[in-house]
């Protein structure tokens, strides 16, 4: 259990630290040296490429941590997960290229760069599913810091050099752009490098274990794990695709930036999740419905107030904070994508656990069906709101989407099992939150854009919090607030 913990130490550090430099990248680095078309570019290689590796590896790597207990001692194991994905990938490849003229015709008009780099890529999304498989193998081995290290900070770090080299001149833009080739397919060397040196990888062609029942069984839950998945790389990366078919690169880039606003918002939602995950699980395993209710409501009312804080100082300090993003007027296009975007962010946060909920107790499929069914409504709500609204019917799309797929799993759960998170300190907490709202609006500029960011914030927050903490309505909070006091007396 030692080294769990101390590698889930680890790797939170490495994922909290590759979202600063990943902030740093986009609001700063990349709108300083690149134009919006060009960041727009990146996004659109980067999201078509997870969204095809995510298709590519065909539920392997979910298979992989499935299915090691029993096989690990089988030396061939690793070798038919590498060779299944990599037949996945040809499988994509091959459909991509089948289909190239509908994909060129889809972003020749609006997002014609994009077509000169279709085949980096689709080498990208191969180093994405090699890269998929072998972080799986190492979750299975309980090393998951390295893997971690050089997904959420190995690609940005590699990435910001490379944007660097071009900005001294060193490189053009064409070839940062095949630049994506080495960032990928260094981390991916280096992961297998690591498992052949620590002697992990057992690569070996004898699959004489792989009878048919077994064949079928990985294949079954790939397949199902494709779906959970698949639908979730649709989420998270189709509005990105779906703009720059519709709108062009440039307006694919406005977005990038207040997405990458926006979602600031749901950042302590990831550390309650894997909490909320573990003692959900020990909760279901005593059978203890209470617990289950009591944590229910905990995650709902500690991520309304936790986002909604969050979401109050972003929309309070939004001029402020586009002040300070280079060619920020260019950007600014964005404001109300961020609105959209905290708001399907925080509509997530407010629901609590009920995914977790679904996931742990025996009905985990009913996930599967509601991720399947928001990646179609994901995608129709685009098709029909970017044409008419533009980059912010994208971020409306995504919120209603993601609003909708929470009141599916929130009247589920009310409905199969009898719970539900709200209750009268839900409502106290809007309330705090609308009369939060105002009196922001009743705040006067207050001198540079950094000075009014610092003033605004700080009435913004003491205001917020010590309504919380008057009007009780998080226990939780009201317990860390007492300690903090007896903790500054006995400093004193």
């Amino acid at each position: 259990m030692g080294i769990i913990i101390k590698q889930s130490i680890r790797s939170s550090i490495f994922s909290y630290l590759g979202v600063a430099i990943g902030y740093i990248n986009v609001l700063w680095l990349y709108p300083y040296f690149l134009s919006a078309d060009q960041i727009g570019l990146f996004r659109l290689i980067q999201s078509s490429a997870y969204l095809l590796a995510t298709f590519g590896q065909i539920g392997l790597a979910s298979s992989l941590v499935k299915f090691y207990p029993t096989l690990k001692k089988e030396k061939g194991f690793l070798t038919l997960m590498l060779l299944g994905s990599t037949v996945g990938f040809l499988l994509i490849a091959g459909l991509s290229i089948l289909f190239q003229t509908q994909i060129v015709n889809y972003f020749a008009q609006e997002s014609s760069l994009f077509v000169e780099y279709f085949q980096l890529t689709l080498m990208v999304t191969f180093f994405l599913v090699i890269f998929q498989v072998l972080e799986a193998y190492c979750r299975s081995l309980l090393s998951i810091t390295l893997p971690t290290f050089l997904r959420d900070i190995g690609i940005r770090i590699l990435t910001m050099l490379f944007v660097l080299l071009y900005a001294f001149d060193l490189l053009t833009f064409e070839q940062l752009t095949w630049s994506f080739i080495l960032v990928y397919g260094l981390v991916t060397l280096a992961l297998l490098a690591r498992l052949v040196i620590k002697k992990e990888a057992q690569l070996s062609f004898q699959f004489g274990f792989l009878n048919s029942p077994l064949a079928k069984q990985i294949l079954n839950f790939g397949l199902y794990a494709l779906l959970g998945a698949g639908g979730t790389q649709i989420i998270l990366q189709i509005d990105s695709i779906m703009v720059s078919g519709e709108l062009g690169l440039e307006a694919t880039g406005i977005y990038t930036i207040a997405f990458f606003i926006g979602t600031v918002i749901e950042m302590p939602k990831r550390a309650i999740s894997q909490l909320s995950l573990s003692l959900m699980s020990q909760s279901f395993k005593k059978n203890d419905m209470e617990a289950v209710e009591k944590l229910y409501r905990q995650t709902s009312i500690n991520q309304l107030i936790i986002g909604a804080l969050l979401l109050l100082g972003i929309w309070a300090n939004l001029e402020n904070i586009y002040h300070f993003v280079p060619n920020g007027e260019v950007y600014k296009n964005g404001f109300y994508v961020v609105l959209f975007i905290g708001l399907g962010k925080l509509s997530d946060m407010i629901f609590g656990a009920n995914g977790e909920i679904i996931v742990m107790s025996k009905y985990f499929r009913f996930n599967v069906l509601a991720v399947t069914l928001l990646a179609l409504a994901t995608i129709g709500l685009n098709s029909l709101l970017i044409p008419t609204m533009g980059i912010q019917g994208a971020a409306l799309a995504s919120l209603l989407a993601m609003l909708g797929f929470n009141l599916t799993k929130y009247f589920f759960v009310w409905i199969k099992f009898g719970l539900q998170p709200f209750d009268f300190a839900t409502l106290k907490a809007i309330a705090i939150i609308a009369a939060t709202y105002f009196l922001n609006e009743t705040i006067p500029l207050i001198g540079a854009p950094l000075v009014d960011l610092l003033v605004r914030s700080t009435i913004i927050a003491t205001v917020f919090l010590a309504l919380i903490i008057s009007f009780k309505v998080s226990e939780e909070i009201n317990g860390l607030f007492k300690k903090g006091l007896e903790f500054l007396k006995l400093r004193r």
